[in-house]
């Protein structure tokens, strides 16, 4: 037997997917250790491989595939904890990063403060030399320049460094040879040159790139190093693919190359899940919600293709590389409710975590969060948590929820856990519309793919809210993303500057750099272990009218034999399109400027999981577990609801709402009017009824 493993890391829990290559498929959860994340690691394959009738080194020798994604290069730049970064820059250039672009986060707030940057002046230091924008030799490197900076950063403790030279991205031969300086004055320090993770034009996201990369770098490097050695010691053949902030996956080797692309890696797997079940959930229009335990990350999915972006910042910093584009917002069931100084009920975004997490975890947590209200107003029952595996403490919620909310504002129980619902639902919906309605899109022409181990609870109310019709909810919904992780295609991308018009009277230059690029993405594949038969590229082009600032990212089919010339009228075509519908105009006549050329390599993923085993109930009465009172959004009020033990309904069995359906993963709520209908792929779709 063969397996494919993925493993999320959140803030709250650690995921687990386990696909088997006759379909087979095994979820977990497993508490995160903030500080020691692999020991979660190790114990959840160890119950996975206890799920299976395995010793774990007999489930790691037979797994062709680890793919694993984390927070933990987030966390890091968020908390600002990481290392001590030198930054080198051309002579004169070393406040790149202070100033910007020159405009503000938010230009119309004269009181806003500057952001900050992630190297301190006086570790940003100027150094002789030059390239101009032609890739020529203006001034000469001043090693000696280097070298001295080299003796302030070993006196100052500095721990890795960034290099981001003027034009370095058509002459790299100054920062390479930096680099090879730096090695000789601080053998061990770990050193970024720009035009190897961000190889195109604009100063400021460029070193923004190189910094990001080398404060993570470290921390990432370290911990990397201890998850292949515990998969090598555990009986692991090979090394573990890592998740990318631009959906694909890459090797170890390759992240080292590019940290940058680890950011956000565990979210950026949600839209490979929703793409692998997207066929027959809608017409390819889909909205990705992922509610873990600390945030809830957000994504659209437009004509069967997710939305990327590379305008994306974390720390409002510009990461520089084409990543999915998805929001994120501190709405997950750990998230605390509390008043505001005016007395106003808000929610998140701090969090409860792992530990001591929701006061109904009876760990030592006293304020009330996300699952606190649902477990008070009966929606999550302390004792299937976890398929049983722990008992929650009603107890304890309610008395958080009094505490902290419902007296001060002089509510029962059940409305201030009803009031924290309304308000953490509230702010999802916002986050929706920010990838939506605010760009143009109405999402009532998607449906919602819902997952995360709380994403089933809100899931109806919030397509309510927006007037989406369908909801699904994959069997794989509390572990979306790392099942994401499993069925993702390993995807490698290179980027090279080439400036053309649209109108040129020969491309031939481009060409060259395409095929070149292309050759490289097919080398990198083949280390991976990736076939020729299962190896795709596709092609893509910055592009903007003359004059403008800012690109549009156009996708587009590139024949070798006929070339880029072949492709002009579809690249126009697809540019005119993209910029009527993001802007509502076009200028069709203009010619398009074209600036930065991409090759994306992509290596599909082996097997799919097949169709759950049916159980044995043979009617949905026979799957019903209890009838309790839990809490209708519709009816604004306690309603008699019927709950479901999700492992016994079988596929065509209907559930009428209101009703609650509790799997090991996940628990999913459907209020009155709503009708769930089981698929044969054993997820859930959900009929919404209308908001009144």
């Amino acid at each position: 037997m063969t397996f494919r493993i993925g493993v999320d890391i959140g803030g709250t829990f650690t995921d687990f997917t386990v696909i088997d290559e006759q379909g087979g498929l095994t979820l977990w959860k497993q508490d995160t250790d903030p500080v020691e994340p692999t020991r979660a690691i190790e114990l959840g394959l160890e119950a996975v491989a206890g799920e299976l009738g395995l010793e774990l080194r007999e489930l790691l020798a037979d797994t062709a595939l680890f793919v694993h994604g984390t927070t933990i290069s987030t966390n890091t730049l968020i908390q600002r904890n990481g290392p001590k970064v030198g930054l080198l820059a051309t002579e004169g250039f070393r406040d790149v990063l202070y100033l910007r672009d020159g405009f503000k986060p938010d230009r119309y707030d004269v009181h806003v403060e500057h952001p900050g940057t992630f190297v301190d002046r006086y570790l940003r230091l100027g150094v002789r030399g030059r390239i101009d924008n032609l890739g020529a030799e203006v001034v000469p490197l001043d090693e000696g320049d280097v070298r001295a900076a080299a003796r302030i950063f070993a006196d100052e403790g500095v721990e890795s460094v960034a290099v981001g030279y003027l034009w370095s991205i058509l002459n790299p031969a100054h920062e390479q040879r930096t680099r090879e300086i730096l090695a000789e004055e601080l053998p061990g320090v770990p050193v970024i040159c720009s035009a190897d993770v961000l190889p195109e034009i604009r100063e400021w996201e460029r070193t923004s790139c190189a910094v990001l990369s080398a404060y993570i770098l470290p921390g990432i490097s370290g911990y990397l190093a201890k998850l292949e050695e515990l998969l090598r010691t555990s009986g692991y053949g090979r090394g573990p693919l890592i998740m990318q902030i631009n959906g694909g996956c890459a090797s170890v080797a390759e992240i080292l190359q590019k940290p940058v692309n680890v950011l956000a890696s565990g979210p950026a797997a949600a839209p490979a899940a929703a793409l692998s079940l997207m066929e027959e959930a809608s017409n390819g229009n889909l909205i990705t919600v992922d509610m873990g335990g600390t945030s809830l990350d957000v994504c659209l999915i437009h004509e069967g293709r997710a939305t990327m972006s590379r305008e994306i910042q974390v720390e409002h910093q510009p990461i520089g590389v084409p990543a999915v584009d998805v929001v994120s917002v501190g709405a997950g069931g750990g998230s605390i409710g509390w008043l505001d100084s005016g007395g106003a009920l808000r929610v998140g975004p701090r969090s409860a975590g792992a530990k001591p997490g929701p006061a109904a975890y009876d760990m030592g947590g006293t304020e009330p969060t996300v699952t606190d209200a649902n477990i008070a107003l009966g929606r999550l029952s302390p004792t299937a948590f976890l398929g049983g595996r722990r008992d929650l403490r009603k107890d304890l919620a309610e008395r958080a929820i009094d505490r902290a909310v419902a007296a001060p504002l002089g509510l029962t129980t059940i409305e201030g856990a009803a009031g924290i619902i309304r308000v953490v639902d509230a702010n999802m919906v916002s986050a929706i519309r920010g990838v939506s309605v605010e760009r143009g899109i109405d999402p009532r022409n998607f449906s919602l793919i819902a997952g995360g181990g709380a994403g089933g609870l809100h899931a109806v109310g919030l397509a309510r809210e927006l007037g989406v019709r369908t909801v699904l909810i994959p069997r794989e919904a509390g572990t979306l993303c790392s099942y994401g992780m499993t069925v993702t295609d390993v995807r490698l991308d290179e980027t090279v500057t080439g400036h053309s018009l649209s109108n040129a009277d020969s491309f031939t230059d481009i060409d060259r750099l395409l095929d070149d690029l292309s050759g490289t993405v097919r080398r990198r594949l083949d280390v991976n272990g990736i076939s020729e038969d299962r190896t795709s590229l596709e092609y893509s082009v910055d592009a903007r009218y003359p004059g403008q600032v800012h690109e549009l990212t156009i996708q587009f089919s590139y024949d070798p034999s006929t070339g880029v010339a072949g492709a002009i009228e579809e690249i126009a075509r697809r540019f005119n399109d993209e910029h009527r519908q993001q802007f509502t105009y076009a200028r069709d006549e203009m010619p398009i400027e074209f600036l930065h050329w991409r090759v994306a390599g992509i290596g599909s993923a082996p097997f799919q999981p097949g169709v759950p085993e049916a159980s044995a109930a043979s009617s949905v009465e026979e799957a019903r577990v209890a009838v309790e009172s839990a809490y209708s959004a519709v009816d604004e009020a306690l309603v008699e609801t019927s709950y479901y033990n999700a492992l016994n309904l079988n596929p065509g069995m209907t559930v009428a709402g209101p009703a609650i359906l509790q799997a090991p993963t996940t628990t999913v709520f459907i209020d009155t009017g709503d009708s769930l209908t089981v698929r044969e792929d054993g997820g859930y779709l959900i009929s919404v009824a209308p908001k009144a």
